[in-house]
């Protein structure tokens, strides 16, 4: 049987460990993740915890909604055996208080109902040494890679995050319509993971040891996700995020199974990822 059931009546340790009995899971659903990018989320629970999806609601002009919180590309239903008939039940599950909904699912959540678009993630595999991973490289990858070292670029890891948030503040944000709640709660967010020890920052330095670039990594049972990248003009020229990426995976690729893109449904985005070898998957949006 599911049920609805509101925030604070939620057992934040039953509800991690249904996470983390998924096959794959992800550091988005977790209850204390939840509860800084989308503070009063409510959840659907299947019997004692044995699956459980979390529901993210705003209202606007007296409706209630759905929608996707920020800093989760995916959600859905978490459990140890999700099934298409399970999936099925917890969207059928989702009071009828929630007029209108746009959410993503996690890519472990098979569906077939009608409205759903599938949406792309790509991913690389690790655990092997960096030679090895390198091999799939394109290109323009290692060309970009070749241009950064000949530029006297540097890679720092340490804790930088507020000055690569400005560098995509100056350069992206205004485009993208980011608000001040935003950074905000990224701010928040990775001071968090940064506590919990969850993450790490690469920032990309010019010969004058100035930030030009940035990367923000979660680190969650295996899997290493981009979750924020900032750069600027110069990064562009000198292919410093080709080389910041490269930098990352001899870093961490024999400790980690996945690396995780976040992404794209961006043509090029998808083309700049896709370079290092990357591999595409699939999760629902409805």
């Amino acid at each position: 049987m599911i049920r609805f059931a509101e925030n604070e009546n939620i057992d934040r340790d039953l509800w991690d460990a249904a996470i983390m009995q998924s096959s794959q899971p992800m550091v988005y659903a977790m209850s204390w993740y939840l509860d800084l990018v989308a503070p009063g989320w409510n959840g659907l629970i299947e019997d004692n915890y044995q699956s459980v999806m979390p529901l993210v609601g705003a209202k606007k002009f007296g409706i209630q909604y759905l929608f996707q919180p920020p800093f989760c590309q995916q959600l859905g239903v978490f459990g140890k055996v999700i099934t298409t008939d399970t999936v099925k039940s917890f969207l059928q599950a989702i009071p009828r208080r929630y007029r209108f909904a746009e959410i993503m699912l996690n890519e472990s959540c098979p569906i077939n109902v009608p409205g759903v678009e599938m949406l792309t993630n790509i991913t690389l595999q690790l655990g092997c040494d960096i030679e090895n991973i390198r091999t799939g490289y394109n290109e323009n990858t290692r060309r970009n890679i070749r241009k950064a070292a000949q530029s006297g670029l540097s890679v720092h890891k340490g804790f930088d995050i507020e000055n690569f948030i400005s560098l995509f503040k100056t350069n992206k944000g205004e485009a993208l319509g980011k608000h001040e709640s935003w950074y905000s709660t990224l701010k928040t967010l990775s001071f968090q993971l940064r506590h919990l020890g969850l993450s790490n920052t690469y920032c990309v330095l010019n010969p004058h040891n100035e930030i030009i670039a940035g990367i923000l990594l979660v680190e969650f049972k295996g899997r290493a996700v981009l979750l924020f990248s900032g750069s600027g003009s110069e990064a562009r020229e000198t292919g410093a995020m080709h080389f910041l990426i490269d930098s990352i995976l001899a870093d961490i690729c024999t400790t980690h199974q996945i690396f995780d893109f976040e992404g794209s449904n961006n043509e090029n985005l998808a083309k700049f990822y896709l370079g290092f070898g990357g591999k595409v998957s699939n999760y629902p949006f409805i």
